[in-house]
């Protein structure tokens, strides 16, 4: 037993070069492994990746707009575009018209989202041509490592065909709630569409009834020249049998208190 350790040992000392050489060749080996691995996850955690769509305006659904963004978690860079067809009729803006289209892009940063105009489809019979003309947009583009990336989307403009809005999107809302706050303090600081203060000089009660005579008064004037005479007479005979009972009334009070000083 002692003799065999002995021979396992003497046979190790002889070869122990060519031991380290291998357990390094085997180290160096995994080590690349790891070192490869871990370059593919980087790519894959920060590679590009472009997304074009058509996208409804978000107030206004009719308005339609060729979308361009980048969804991906680094920039692209050097992105190119190509349409099939390379025109479309029926677009109130041509493809062949808009700049990134036409130029490309040099840098797209990760989030950037670019829209641009296209048609407005609140004529029915122009979404049903434009539904009859769908197109391939090809977007080419390269990473931070310069690899090259291809993608192809294919869009049709009946994809939101009966798209609603249910209500409005909030920043328009708190837009037109600020603007609404403007206009308020404008006419608080002008005085602009705000009810003038009135000071009476009579009574509360002898206001009202002024303002009673004065619309009776237009009232009457707007009636037939001889529908206004009756009125008139009307209120002549009505105020001379008040007088008269209210003279009356005086006279019987009178007569009463003279009596009554009479008697005591």
């Amino acid at each position: 037993m002692k003799k065999s350790k002995m021979e396992v040992i003497n046979w190790l000392n002889a070869n122990s070069g060519a031991i380290i050489g291998i357990a390094t060749v085997v180290l160096v080996g995994i080590t690349g492994y790891y070192a490869s691995l871990m370059l593919r996850l980087l790519k894959a955690n920060d590679t590009p990746e472009i997304a074009v769509s058509l996208r409804s305006h978000e107030a206004y659904i009719n308005l339609v707009a060729l979308c361009i963004e980048n969804i991906g978690t680094s920039a692209a860079r050097d992105v190119q575009f190509v349409t099939k067809p390379a025109s479309i009729l029926g677009v109130d803006i041509p493809l062949e018209e808009i700049s990134f289209i036409k130029n490309g892009i040099a840098y797209f940063e990760s989030g950037r989202k670019i829209e641009h105009f296209l048609v407005n489809v609140i004529d029915q019979r122009k979404l049903e041509e434009l539904k009859q003309t769908p197109f391939e947009v090809t977007v080419t583009y390269k990473d931070f490592v310069k690899r090259g990336h291809e993608r192809s989307f294919s869009l049709d403009f009946g994809e939101d065909e009966g798209l609603a809005r249910i209500a409005k999107p909030p920043l328009f809302e708190i837009a037109e709630a600020t603007k609404q706050i403007q206009k308020d303090l404008h006419n608080f600081t002008t005085g602009t569409g705000l009810r003038k203060p009135i000071v009476l000089t009579e009574s509360l009660t002898q206001h009202r009834r002024g303002k009673q005579a004065s619309s009776l008064e237009i009232r009457i004037e707007q009636l037939p020249h001889e529908a206004q005479e009756e009125i008139l007479n009307q209120i002549a005979v009505a105020v001379d049998r008040k007088e008269q009972e209210i003279r009356e009334r005086k006279w019987q009070e009178q007569a009463a208190a003279h009596t009554k000083k009479e008697a005591q």
